[in-house]
């Protein structure tokens, strides 16, 4: 006799009318491993260096979480590779409607003592995002948080 667990059927009675689409997780997309994992570049149009560097590592399919490392381009952190994690979800597409695959990731600059988090979509082999760092030592109060827009395009 094999062991298993068997819930009294009272309990399956109370639990029944919760279980919807909604309600019931979805595995990951097999695919957006294949799609994510590998080096992307931070386009940055008119500067004098280039930009940062994200290799994306692993995405594990069941949960969608991003493991890989990030690389300043210049400064005291120029060069060094810091971990960096983060998650990829996605949805079907619905009739007309624009569908993208969603992503984050963050990083923790010790060399700076800063956080920095980028939330946003991949499109067109293309991430587009919206980045925000948190500074422990600025001129004002004011000053701790910054933010912006980033361009990731994935290399060849």
């Amino acid at each position: 006799m094999k062991n298993s667990i068997r819930f009294p059927r009272f309990l399956w009675l109370a639990v029944i009318p919760f279980l919807d689409s909604a309600a019931i997780a979805e595995p990951q997309d097999t695919s957006l491993g294949s799609k994510l994992v590998g080096k992307w570049t931070q386009e940055m149009i008119g500067a004098r260096t280039g930009g940062a560097i994200i290799n994306i590592t692993a995405v594990d399919a069941s949960t969608g979480r991003i493991t890989g490392k990030y690389i300043p381009p210049s400064g005291p952190a120029g060069g060094k590779e810091f971990e960096v994690t983060g998650w990829v979800s996605s949805a079907p597409p619905q009739e007309k409607a624009d569908n993208v695959i969603t992503v984050s990731f963050t990083v923790s600059l010790s060399t700076y003592g800063s956080i920095s988090s980028e939330t946003g979509y991949l499109k067109d082999n293309k991430i587009f995002a919206m980045w925000h760092n948190v500074r422990p030592n600025t001129a004002y109060d004011w000053a701790h948080i910054v933010t912006g827009e980033d361009v990731w395009t994935k290399a060849p």
